[in-house]
């Protein structure tokens, strides 16, 4: 039986992706990251021919991508690829592949954060809007969240406040990382041995944006923005919630407007920070940990950053953006 056009430029892509994949796989890739795209023969579609073309096209680019760069910034992108229902989605990969490239004086000379104590305004100007990462020692040490925020205040919260789900959904964003939950209801419908991960139950880690303006005040009697912004930063009214065990999230840029701080405001978190492809001749990865009541600020949009908690611990932060 003669191929029809289709079925032909199927198997001219597969072949070129399968020698691009030889690469990609010596840079780090495991081969579960590429199982997804696995040909088969009993799709009698040939619309679904099209469109598995269509995707292994998209594949390419990442192979090439990833024949250049680092492997962890090539499992990051291919696992957005494969959560995602669009062949070019707003997501990562599209991101990363059409952002201008970083020049690299923001990462020279740089090994590690500079950590800094507890700043008044006045102390903290020189340091303001710099891209070095920082960490501010002790900066929510009084906030009351330390004690107020858990999983239960936030499913209650959200349980009470109407409209709060659907503002995740509509105007806000969940991010599950590498955790098996859809949606924010799903993280606070766990049992109770997964949310103490307890013996034999898997780790979870989970982050969300909070927009809802009645979540947002009812949070900000526990918590205030860092003392030692300046006043004449701009701060959205929205922050960040991170919270869980272990797994933390994988190595991504931040596609967002300004600076990011970041609070521990339960347990500690070790971060990994490296600099943008461009600029890995130049410049360094380097990890470091923060702990309880420290303020982390980092520009999350040309730092590629990745997270993790020591096994057996609970991590829960808040975060929000300044410029």
């Amino acid at each position: 039986m003669k191929a029809t056009e289709n079925e032909k430029n199927e198997e001219f892509v597969r072949e070129a992706f399968l020698k691009l994949t030889e690469n990609y796989i010596q840079h780090g890739a495991v081969i579960n990251d590429l199982k997804f795209i696995t040909m088969t023969s009993n799709v009698k579609s040939a619309k679904n021919h099209a469109i598995r073309s269509k995707k292994l096209l998209v594949m390419l680019l990442v192979s090439l991508f990833c024949g250049v760069f680092y492997n962890y910034y090539c499992t990051s992108i291919v696992k957005s690829f494969q959560e995602t229902r669009c062949l070019l989605p707003n997501n990562y990969l599209v991101w990363e592949l059409t952002r201008p490239l970083t020049n690299c004086d923001y990462c020279r000379n740089v090994d590690a954060p500079l950590i800094l104590p507890n700043l008044t305004k006045d102390e903290f100007r020189f340091y303001s809007y710099s891209s070095r990462p920082m960490i501010i020692k002790n900066a929510a040490n009084d906030w009351p969240a330390r004690k107020e925020f858990t999983l239960e205040f936030f499913r209650d919260l959200y349980e009470r406040v109407e409209g709060a789900y659907e503002s995740i959904e509509e105007e806000c964003q969940f991010l599950h990382f590498k955790s098996n939950f859809v949606n924010l209801r799903q993280v606070f419908a766990m049992s109770e041995d997964r949310a103490l991960h307890r013996k034999g139950e898997d780790p979870w880690y989970v982050g969300w944006k909070n927009c809802h303006p009645q979540i947002l005040d009812a949070m900000k009697q526990f918590y205030n923005v860092p003392h030692f912004l300046p006043d004449d930063a701009e701060i959205p009214y929205s922050n960040y919630i991170f919270m869980g065990y272990e797994e933390g999230a994988v190595m991504h840029l931040d596609y967002i407007s300004r600076l990011m701080w970041q609070a521990q405001v339960i347990g500690n978190k070790t971060w990994f920070v490296a600099p943008t492809p461009e600029c890995k001749n130049e410049c360094k990865s380097f990890e470091f940990s923060v702990n309880v009541t420290d303020v982390i600020l980092l520009d999350t949009r040309i730092w590629y950053h990745s997270t993790y908690i020591e096994k057996g611990n609970f991590s829960l932060t808040v975060a929000s953006e300044y410029g």
